[in-house]
């Protein structure tokens, strides 16, 4: 189930980056941050066994499951209400999303669905031993082989 959210959010993406490549502003932010939902979705079904329910509580599970992302979670929601509606919150002045904005929407979302396909990777057994070995060492049963030079 975590594979068809993920691919449906990166579909999303390439559908919002289309559409921001043709010059078109207008709903390209709101398809991005669709696109940050459904990867979010596959994230918290793999990590907690259930999807977070709806916007604020995704919201609030992304910014524990991807917390050096937070303020750009915050950014994605800003813009998102600005695309759809004309401002970031209700009463609050009407605006349109700048083209800067929708660019850093895009990129900001892309970073996030490369995190959480690298969180959803299967690791294959001793990755996480060889990750922290130096790169000429060796592995063992116990993790990284000594790497100390010998003498002839």
């Amino acid at each position: 189930m975590a594979d068809l959210d993920l691919e449906r959010a990166e579909r999303l993406l390439q559908s919002a980056r289309d559409l921001f490549l043709q010059g078109d502003l207008a709903g390209v932010a709101g398809l991005a941050y669709q696109a940050f939902e459904s990867a979010l979705i596959a994230l918290t079904i793999e990590k907690d066994g259930t999807n977070a329910g709806g916007h604020a509580a995704r919201r609030q599970r992304a910014k524990v499951l991807l917390s050096h992302h937070h303020d750009k979670i915050d950014f994605l929601w800003e813009v998102r209400n600005v695309d759809f509606y004309g401002n970031p919150q209700p009463f609050q002045p009407k605006r349109e999303v700048t083209r800067a904005e929708v660019e850093e929407a895009l990129e900001t979302v892309d970073a996030i669905i490369q995190e959480v396909k690298r969180i959803l990777a299967p690791e294959e057994p001793g990755d996480e031993a060889a990750s922290d070995c130096p790169p000429i060492a060796s592995k063992n049963a116990s993790g990284c082989a000594d790497v100390t030079p010998t003498t002839r």
